[in-house]
């Protein structure tokens, strides 16, 4: 008795699944990048790139460009050329122009926020020139821009001290939480691809500037934490210098002195000796080594201290993310306060590199 009712539950079951109504995969695709640009002064144009199957069992690329006033008056336009029914949750990258940030990307956010169906790991970048024509490239290393693009961002976790938060998530955090600026990876086209070359910073939901690739890995080592990178010391002239490989360590504590905001970022570098060709190091016996740490330590230092002075006095803007720990010993209220004395707080920088190892050579 009870093995026949066991029989007509699972038939009974089997008869509640299946694909009726649902639509076939060859009349679907995949959303994979989308692209934002500002048309003139009151026009918005938005790019598709998505994949689409067909019945040969082939994936190929499409992209689409539709305009309008407003995020939907453009998504609407986009249904009407769009053939194919399109998969939620896939989008892989949200590419954004500096035309289109330096006018604000709050409606862009808001949309994300709002919509359960966005994928908050889709990786976020602004671009040089139009998002359009970099999601319009024929992809070199992968099937969509918005794949091959995601892909740079990733890998560049390991060089330059780069930034990790990078996705939508992370941009919610940067927009919302006190004491953050918005800051996001920038990519130019580069011959057939793009590169990534600089970072993006904001003012609340306005881009105002970007950070000059000279002064790119000196930024990421302030604001980052666990963060990698090489670090090189010239003493002038070709094959005269010094490489290390290093994982960065941030840490950083907030006082007050009266009415003094001070800021203590302290920074220690764990690192491997990838090139020595300086004439003064390169018996690396013990005491050369520790002299070879305390001086690229003090070089160091008095790098990271010019780009301080740099972007708190000439530019005003906490591009090191530190206000947050003002924020936290003296709470969300002080917020006005903590910017207006940003300018006038003290920031202390103290570097500790230490060398892990000297490679093979050691005399």
């Amino acid at each position: 008795m009870r093995f026949l009712k066991l029989i007509i539950i699972i038939i009974l079951v089997s008869f509640q699944t299946g694909c009726y109504n649902k639509t076939p995969i060859e009349r679907t695709s995949v959303l994979s990048g989308v692209g934002h640009d500002i048309v003139g002064e009151k026009k918005l144009s938005t790019t598709y790139e998505y994949l689409v199957f067909s019945n040969q069992n082939k994936i190929t690329k499409a992209v689409i460009t539709t305009t309008g006033e407003t995020m939907f008056d453009v998504f609407n336009d986009s249904l009407l050329e769009t053939k194919k029914t399109l998969l939620p949750g896939t989008l892989r990258l949200l590419i954004i122009s500096e035309d289109r940030a330096k006018i604000g990307i709050q409606d862009i956010i808001d949309v994300f926020l709002r919509d359960q169906n966005n994928n908050l790991n889709t990786t976020v970048v602004i671009c040089k020139g139009k998002a359009e024509e970099i999601l319009k490239l024929q992809s070199v290393e992968s099937t969509t821009m918005a794949k091959e693009i995601e892909d740079l961002i990733k890998s560049s976790y390991e060089s330059n001290f780069t930034q990790r938060d990078t996705d939508i998530k992370d941009l919610f955090n940067m927009r919302y939480q006190a004491g953050r600026t918005i800051m996001l990876p920038y990519v130019e086209k580069y011959k057939d691809t793009v590169r990534l070359c600089s970072i993006a910073v904001f003012k609340e939901d306005k881009m105002i500037f970007k950070i000059p690739r000279e002064d790119l890995k000196f930024v990421n080592m302030l604001r980052n934490n666990n963060s990698s990178g090489y670090l090189t010391f010239n003493s002038g002239g070709l094959l005269n210098s010094l490489s290390l490989s290093c994982v960065s360590k941030r840490k950083v504590t907030f006082e007050m002195q009266g009415d003094k905001l001070i800021y203590n970022i302290k920074l220690n570098l764990k690192t491997l000796v990838k090139e020595d060709t300086l004439k003064n190091f390169q018996k690396l016996d013990r005491n050369n080594i520790e002299n070879l740490r305390k001086t690229v330590s003090s070089e160091e230092k008095t790098k990271l201290e010019e780009i301080i002075a740099k972007y708190q006095n000439n530019l005003d803007v906490d591009v090191f993310d530190i206000q947050k720990y003002a924020l936290a010993k003296l709470g969300k209220d002080k917020e006005e306060f903590v910017k207006e004395n940003f300018r006038n707080s003290k920031i202390n920088i103290d570097v500790d590199i230490k060398i892990d190892s000297t490679g093979r050579l050691y005399k």
